[in-house]
């Protein structure tokens, strides 16, 4: 089943690292290789001591009808798989919380679910440049295990992995290898992964269970006590029908109970729009002068005849491209550059929006975006840089914000200014506000560090629901550390560990002391003071 990678390019049919291997290839972990589809996923896995109970489970699956969002979706579900918990998406803050799930609570079944048979996460999608200030004093845990890790594997290289003192700069396969490596590790059997589409989902305390659609394996119920929402769109917390709020402006929505917000527009000075998202290609300079030209470029999600459509960059980008951050900042080993430019970040923010709430064109959406960023570098290469060339492609979007799920507590810039504790569980340093997006402020560079409380964390009015990405915070302290990924680990550990106090006390996640859960944390070795 393993094939050759082709040099430099994440192609969708060699990929760094699925969700596992291909069901007549079961092993125990996945493997390095695989195909990765985007909008339907395909065959998921888990490891082989449980291979024979999901097979059994995808026979019963095979019975069950689907109808539209919002209805009973599944007509008749004769058995469902038993877990323990749920972890909706492979963001940084769901591959947090089940190392945590993973180590400290191995008895625990945790079902690992991915909307595509890749890893999510920014840190292994092209996002190479830490964003994170006073790093040593906030990382812990997770992050700091991860970190390690990738600097590990440049010292066997012999290459500093750092830029500007200590300011982590990797390559995405570098990065991607270390997550593997901390979810791998141990071999627990009560592991599982799996890729599918959300269907329907209720946590009604006579009813827990998710429903995910899985390609060519129709239907399959994790029937679970405890979920933990990862996904930066918060999908599964709106499946539930948490409320949320979105954009820039703090009104509150609900997809089951109304109202869902407008499509931004003049006509709400697009409030409701999400941050812009980006296709975060690794660049590669080639010192010869003479990079593989763009225009050759073998890639599923890029046809070279769209280059004549038109994508010419303004000739003010062109002339700045030696001293932009890609080429001056954003330097990372073996000749490598993370392409994150404002010219890069797609400019219509209705997309953004879409990304969201129109879930079934996620697929036909990256790959435009994709196709569209791999044309501005042909573009550059072609107009005075030969020696710039594609390094590596990533199989999702950066998509820097989603919704944010109503909690128990609400995170505000007021909190992160003032350096207020509020039983915090996770914490964080970045400057006060970075937002991508047409509005001004785009930019506060004042030091701020973030203590995210465990209230955020916790729906309001689902006990037996956590969050870790989409946290309850209003939109300006979300564009703070709040939304880096350092921080969003540390979320996940937390959430990971709330699971952990529930279970041994018998406890629903959202009525956990908080002083359990940071005795936990802390010994865990995450950190909850700011320093002083």
């Amino acid at each position: 089943m393993l094939e050759e990678r082709t040099e430099g390019v994440n192609e969708r049919d060699r990929t760094d690292r699925p969700l596992g291997p291909e069901p007549d290839d079961l092993l125990p972990h996945p493997s390095m290789v695989g195909r990765v589809r985007r909008g339907r996923p395909r065959m998921p896995v888990a490891t082989v001591i449980v291979a024979a109970v999901i097979l059994m489970a995808i026979a019963w699956a095979g019975q069950w009808a689907c109808s539209g969002p919002g209805e009973d979706r599944v007509a008749a579900v004769p058995s469902c798989l038993q877990v323990d918990v749920v972890v909706y998406g492979t963001q940084t803050s769901g591959l947090a919380a089940v190392r945590e799930l993973a180590m400290q609570a191995p008895h625990l079944r945790v079902a690992l679910v991915s909307s595509g048979d890749f890893l999510e996460t920014p840190l292994a999608q092209g996002l190479c440049v830490e964003d994170a200030r006073d790093i040593a004093r906030v990382e812990g845990g997770f992050y700091h295990e991860w970190r390690e890790l990738v600097i590990q594997a440049y010292a066997r290289q012999g290459t500093p992995p750092f830029i500007a003192g200590d300011r982590l700069v990797y390559e995405p396969k570098v990065a991607t290898d270390a997550l593997w490596t901390l979810l791998e590790k141990g071999e627990n059997p009560n592991l599982l992964y799996f890729t599918g589409r959300l269907v329907q989902a209720s946590d009604r305390p006579d009813a827990r269970y998710v429903d995910i659609e899985r390609e060519g394996s129709g239907f399959l119920r994790l029937c679970t006590r405890y979920f933990i929402d990862a996904s930066l769109e918060a999908d599964l917390a709106r499946l539930l029908g948490a409320g949320y709020r979105v954009g820039r402006h703090e009104a509150l929505y609900n997809d089951l109970a109304g109202p869902t917000p407008a499509y931004p527009s003049s006509q709400n000075n697009y409030e409701t729009a999400p941050q812009r998202f980006s296709c975060l290609l690794t660049l590669r300079v080639y010192l010869d002068g003479n990079a593989p030209p763009v225009a050759a470029l073998a890639h599923p999600d890029y046809d070279p005849t769209s280059y004549a459509s038109g994508t010419a960059l303004a000739q003010k980008n062109v002339d700045a491209f030696p001293s932009s951050w890609t080429m001056n900042i954003a330097v990372l080993p073996n000749d490598t550059r993370e392409l994150n430019e404002g010219w890069n970040d797609w400019p219509d923010i209705g997309l953004s929006y879409q990304w969201i709430f129109a879930p079934e064109k996620r697929g036909d959406m990256c790959r435009r975006v994709i196709e569209w960023s791999i044309n501005r570098v042909r573009y550059l290469q072609e107009h005075g840089y030969p020696e710039v060339g594609i390094a590596s492609v990533p199989q999702t979007l950066y998509v820097r914000e989603g919704p944010r799920i109503l909690g128990l507590d609400t995170y505000t810039a007021d909190d992160l200014r003032s350096g207020e504790l509020r039983q915090p569980v996770a914490l964080g340093c970045y400057m006060e506000y970075d937002r991508h997006d047409a509005f001004c402020p785009n930019h506060i560079e004042t030091t701020r560090y973030a203590c995210v409380p465990m209230e955020a964390l916790m729906p309001r009015g689902h006990p037996r629901l956590l969050v870790c990405t989409a946290v309850s915070s209003d939109y300006a302290a979300y564009s703070s550390a709040v939304r880096m990924e350092h921080t969003r680990a540390n979320m996940g550990g937390a959430a990971g560990t709330m699971i952990i106090v529930a279970d041994r006390l018998g406890l629903e996640p959202g009525e956990v002391p908080y002083e359990e859960v940071r005795r936990a944390l802390v010994e865990r070795g995450y950190r909850l003071e700011v320093p002083i």
